[in-house]
């Protein structure tokens, strides 16, 4: 688990992360052969982020359309939920009968915290195993705070590259207008944002068309 966790720790982004996760939960809990890492939407909306074969994407999907299963479930209230013996599991009705033709056997489904308003959630699917020792339950909540914290990490980093990049970016705008139209840096800000009303668009993306078309500009002079 301290190597799983030293790997998910490294320094890269966010996508390596996601891969990182998926690919190390089978080397603790060798019974389910089928993980993945999926969002959950406001809407209850189910995305896989990564998995680790087809048939983990495809229950994923099954979860998302039939609107239900561990997945879901794991979104609100308990963190953690549990399937045993699947083919004779009486809740979830419309995703238990297709996931078991599908081959589900059993399945846990764990929150990572640590993840601000986004939900995301392990899934760990196996076709082999009806039962499990009860202390693979432990193993995957505990993988699970591991791969919450790497994954939070990264996602806070990746955010605070992108608030520095928007305020240089608009930062050079604003130099920008100061030089071509002889503006105060008040000024400036506020035709900045008068552009991005009218145009309707982000700010960030009203400053970055004005830098790149005077970069161009210069280019051809």
């Amino acid at each position: 688990m301290t190597e799983a966790a030293q790997a998910m720790q490294l320094p890269r982004d966010a996508a390596h992360v996601i891969d990182e996760i998926v690919s190390q939960a089978p080397r603790f809990l060798p019974e389910f052969e089928h993980v993945s890492l999926t969002l959950v939407g406001p809407d209850r909306a189910v995305e896989t982020l990564a998995s680790t074969t087809d048939l983990a994407g495809e229950l994923d999907v099954l979860q998302n359309k039939t609107g239900e299963g561990p997945c879901l479930d794991a979104r609100v209230g308990e963190e953690t939920v549990v399937i045993q013996h699947a083919p004779h599991e009486q809740r979830w009705p419309a995703y238990i009968p297709r996931a078991v033709e599908l081959g589900l056997r059993s399945q846990i489904g764990v929150r990572l915290n640590g993840q601000g308003d986004r939900l995301v959630g392990l899934n760990l699917y196996s076709t082999s195993h009806e039962a499990f020792d009860p202390g693979s339950v432990g193993v995957a909540e505990h993988f699970a705070v591991h791969a919450g914290l790497a994954l939070g990490h990264v996602r806070r980093e990746e955010q605070l590259h992108t608030a520095i990049g928007t305020r240089t970016i608009i930062g050079t705008a604003i130099g920008i207008l100061m030089e071509r139209h002889g503006l105060s840096q008040t000024q400036a800000f506020a035709y900045l944002v008068r552009q991005s009303s009218t145009q309707n668009h982000k700010l960030r993306l009203i400053a970055t068309d004005l830098v790149e078309e005077t970069e161009r500009a210069r280019k051809h002079r």
